[in-house]
């Protein structure tokens, strides 16, 4: 029994010892990974200062060829009408149904109405490209818009794996079938 009690005497001290003991506090190296994210996202903002001001180049040309120009919205993207009217504007859970035409900038079709077909969903809970809905938020039943979205509200880094590549800026004429709402 005395040799039981001697392990828990020299157990405790062993214990208070190392809680007494000056501990070290290491920092953490920094590693190639932090180094690859601030670079790419040094890339990425540079590349998508790049890419504005050569859509809003782009924007600057068609002043001249369209009755109605291109206006610049908040969520980074750029839209005109083509039919509007006075109806309400779609909301937060509405659901919408709507078709577009997918082109690039040199006006080539990527995808017709026909491929694109009629699509819904509703906002806010949406499942398609983020530029498309920011438009949606914009328009009214029976309108009709063209938008252009820079790649970064569109398809992105990987396209849409089909037809449309990389970093890929996009002209879309949208249209808002119907929109109902909860």
């Amino acid at each position: 029994m005395k040799i039981y009690n001697n392990n828990i005497v020299y157990l405790f001290l062993f214990l208070l010892f190392a809680a007494c003991q000056k501990k070290e506090i290491f920092q953490p190296e920094q590693s190639k990974h932090t180094d690859y994210l601030q670079n790419s996202q040094k890339y990425s903002k540079i590349r998508e200062t790049n890419e504005r001001k050569y859509l809003q180049k782009w924007v600057n040309k068609q002043k001249d060829s369209l009755q109605h120009i291109f206006e610049t919205t908040s969520s980074g993207i750029w839209i005109r009408y083509v039919i509007k009217n006075n109806s309400p504007l779609a909301k937060l859970n509405d659901q919408v149904i709507y078709t577009a035409e997918v082109k690039d900038l040199n006006n080539q079709i990527i995808y017709s109405t026909n491929e694109f077909g009629n699509k819904q969903g509703i906002l806010g809970k949406f499942n398609e490209i983020r530029g498309i809905e920011s438009a949606l938020y914009k328009m009214r039943k029976g309108e009709t818009v063209e938008i252009l979205l820079p790649s970064f509200t569109a398809y992105g880094l990987y396209g849409d794996e089909n037809k449309i590549g990389a970093n890929a800026p996009l002209l879309i004429k949208l249209n808002l079938i119907d929109v109902k709402s909860p």
